[in-house]
């Protein structure tokens, strides 16, 4: 065969062998200096036979569009697709559709030679099914999807969309329009939107701000240049083909305008080659801003790197090289992330748009949603519906917070925008409703909040109760969990100064910092020492009737001292928030066993769910830690903290980032070993995390995971900046991070030893401490 009339073929080959030379070269360990695709081919996802059923999904996508794509055995290719903004009119995100692509003769047969490979350096899938070769991409600069076929023998081809009865029992709409096929999902005159805002007593804002679900339209277009229409299906024969998908979503009350919008989208010239090459270049740029490769020095060489490609029956990760492990899901979260995450809406904590359907149990899960439209199969399990996503619509911020957490270290900034646009966007709306609930300035976000602005995804009520201070009553698990608010303008305030982006500072993090703090000023009375009493309140979801819960309080002196510190807003809010900071009171400590912790709060009565809240003033408000001099204290919190291993360590738990904070380095990497290596039994692909109690793909698990693996690396604290501060010696590790100031951080760690690193700008390199790695002994 004359490779160079199969470009797919060379490409395939050329990615085999940067794995096999990045194996070789590296083994045993990370080399410093290596390319990107050497770094990180490294943690490709393999597997070596065709899936069995729908469960066996690999994804891929470009930011706003995503897909999950198997190959069923004896079957055919599909594509299950997704797009960032397709709202049904309650608010869920479906699927935009499903593609099904037929071989004949079939590739995936049974006994043939099979291999696809998840490739993280070009974000694309690659298929060698017998002699087949294909080529699966999610376009980084427009929104289409390529599956490229090359063939040294003529196949029949045919590609068709594939529908499913949707969970609301509505059906897709199916048009020809020339050469192409499309089919879109039309919400229409519908949307909860008018409801839900009812209870708020906010109509001149429900008038002003639109509709996100009502008339919204979202679908695909199919094409293909050597395939005809007929019949509702794309047919022909050939060598080579290149099957594109465009999706689209939009609000229109006209389907027409949504056909003709797609039509124009998917009439721009294609120029396949160009546009695989640029779409390369996207990753490439991606993978060259920030990097950890790491591996356990301890383990022999013949088993370090060396991953499954799928998780033991039981929904393990049985690798021996645990941090190899950890690494592998760090560079996979960051690649999911970037999937999923530079569209219109913030990723959602379960699933994103990278949802599947799943084998599970029973249809009632126990914690998180039924299931919807499960169909029962042969053996008494049930498969979830292709729109099916447990815990539903809600953005759950104990949960949404910590996908965007981890995005400041490895410098992807431009996936944070929709995080941040989900808040600012919904201001004015939480302003309205603060004031004519509570009749006072500011704004609250609560647990729940949705698109629209309602709370009432948090359970119980619509708003939280208007208890007076000292006043008894219930309590329940949002009533005045009012922190969200408080971490993402801290998230703002590190943006702001990782990135510089002076814009961002005054247009985005000052407006919302004005509203957020005057809430809790307006909001709360002062005691008799003149300090602000946080009362009635509560840490979280988890300790109930509680007075200046230790995550509020840490949170107000954080921003203010960052705000502050920036010198951020005008003369006026500088001297206002000079004047708050000094009525907040000290984060409350308690002694045990004649030692100093902090406590979750001055005073509680009741507990119920598993959060640490005591540790909060640890992380996300930095107001402890090993770096700061209160290592010890951090230590002591996490040895007595409240719930230790909550959820087997994984899912929205924080101990390893915990430990980290204290300079332990051998809790926070075993914990990150046992966190990672948590996979699960109702899917194929080993990196989504466990169901129960979150769902499946779990993101929130890997962003915590990912934010504790940066903290042993490197913590800031004022102008010092930790190396290596919470790092086990046994651990050989490679990596770039971001840091404050728009500085980056490289080093390299061979056998317990810090062989190179660096910091640009150089200026600030006397400003690095560096520590260390840790024994075992150490570490403990």
């Amino acid at each position: 065969m004359n490779m160079k009339k199969h470009p797919i073929l060379t490409g395939l080959l050329a990615a085999t062998l940067v794995t096999a030379n990045a194996t070789a070269a590296d083994q045993p360990g990370p080399a410093a200096g290596s390319n990107g695709a050497a770094r990180m081919s490294r943690y490709n996802v393999v597997w070596t036979s065709p899936s069995k059923d729908a469960t066996g999904v690999m994804p891929i996508g470009n930011g706003d569009l995503a897909a999950g794509v198997y190959a069923i055995v004896d079957g055919d290719l599909y594509l299950l697709l997704a797009k960032n903004d397709a709202f049904n009119s309650n608010g869920d995100i479906y699927k935009t559709g499903r593609v099904r692509v037929s071989l004949d003769p079939n590739p995936f047969q049974a006994g043939k030679p099979f291999r696809q490979t998840l490739d993280l350096p070009t974000g694309a899938i690659q298929i060698e099914a017998d002699g087949v070769a294909l080529r699966i991409w999610a376009d980084a600069n427009r929104p289409v999807y390529h599956i490229e076929i090359h063939s040294p023998r003529e196949l029949a081809v045919t590609a068709r969309p594939d529908p499913w009865e949707r969970l609301d029992k509505t059906a897709d709409v199916c048009v020809e329009r020339g050469n192409n096929l499309l089919w879109y999902f039309p919400v229409g005159d519908r949307s909860v939107y008018p409801d839900e805002m009812k209870p708020y007593a906010v109509d001149q804002m429900v008038a002003k701000f639109p509709d996100p679900y009502r008339f919204n339209t979202f679908g695909n277009l199919l094409e293909c240049p050597a395939l005809k229409p007929a019949n509702g299906t794309l047919a022909g024969k050939g060598t080579a083909f290149d099957i594109r998908i465009h999706g689209c979503a939009m609000q229109t009350p006209d389907a027409s305008k949504w056909i003709e919008t797609i039509g124009q989208q998917a009439s721009r010239p294609v120029d396949a080659q160009q546009d695989w090459k640029n779409h390369c270049a996207w990753w490439t740029a991606f993978w060259d801003r920030s990097w950890i490769v790491t591996s356990d020095n301890t383990v022999p060489t013949a088993e370090r790197e060396r991953f499954n490609g799928e998780p033991s029956p039981a929904g393990t990760r049985d690798e021996k090289d645990g941090a190899a492990v950890v690494a592998q899901n760090y560079n996979v979260f960051r690649f999911l992330m970037a999937c999923q995450s530079r569209g219109r809406v913030q990723t959602k904590f379960n699933g994103g748009i990278l949802t599947q359907q799943l084998r599970v149990p029973s249809e009632n899960p126990g914690l998180g949603s039924p299931r919807l439209g499960a169909k029962k199969q042969a053996d008494g399990t049930y498969l979830t519906n292709e729109d099916d996503r447990n815990w539903g619509r809600r953005f759950t911020y104990q949960n949404q917070r910590l996908l965007y957490w981890p995005l400041l270290a490895s410098g992807d900034f431009d996936l944070m925008q929709p995080f941040f646009a989900f808040f600012t966007d919904l201001l004015p709306m939480r302003k309205a409703i603060n004031k004519a609930w509570f009749g006072h300035d500011g704004a609250y976000f609560r647990e729940n909040i949705s698109p629209t602005g309602s709370e009432l995804d948090c359970d119980r009520g619509t708003h939280p109760p208007k208890t007076k201070p000292g006043e008894k009553y219930e309590g329940w698990f949002h009533d005045y969990y009012f922190t969200a608010g408080l971490e993402t303008l801290v998230m703002m305030t590190d943006y702001a100064n990782f990135t510089g982006d002076a814009a961002f500072r005054d247009r985005v993090m000052v407006p919302f910092a004005r509203e957020i703090l005057v809430f809790f000023d307006q909001h709360y009375p002062r005691g008799a020492d003149g300090k602000i009493r946080l009362d009635p309140a509560q840490v979280l979801e988890t300790f109930w009737i509680a007075v200046n819960p230790a995550p509020d309080v840490s949170g107000l002196r954080f921003a203010l001292d960052q705000l502050l510190a920036m010198k951020a807003g005008t003369a006026d809010d500088q001297a206002n928030w000079r004047r708050f900071r000094g009525e907040i009171p000290e984060v409350a400590l308690r002694e045990i066993d004649g030692r100093k912790a902090i406590a979750p709060a001055e005073k509680w009565e009741s507990q119920h769910n598993s959060e640490n809240g005591e540790l909060y003033p640890v992380f996300p408000f930095r107001c402890f830690g090993v770096a700061l001099g209160t290592g010890d204290i951090v230590d002591w919190t996490m040895q007595h903290r409240s719930c230790k291993d909550a959820y087997d360590g994984g899912c929205w738990t924080q101990d390893q980032i915990h430990w980290a904070y204290a300079g332990k380095a051998k809790p926070a990497g075993d914990g990150l070993v046992h966190r990672f290596r948590i996979a699960s039994n109702m899917c194929r692909f080993p990196l989504y995390g466990r169901e129960t109690p979150d769902s499946c793909p779990d993101f929130d698990h890997f962003g915590s995971g990912t934010t504790a693996l940066q903290r042993m690396l490197v913590q800031e604290a004022g102008d010092k900046i930790f190396l290596l501060p919470a790092w086990p010696a046994a651990w050989d590790v490679d990596f770039k991070l971001h840091l404050s100031g728009k500085a980056t951080l490289t080093g390299t760690v061979k056998d317990g030893k810090l062989l190179a690193w660096d910091i640009q700008p150089s200026a600030r390199r006397n400003n690095v401490v560096v520590c260390p790695p840790q024994s075992e002994k150490e570490g403990k």
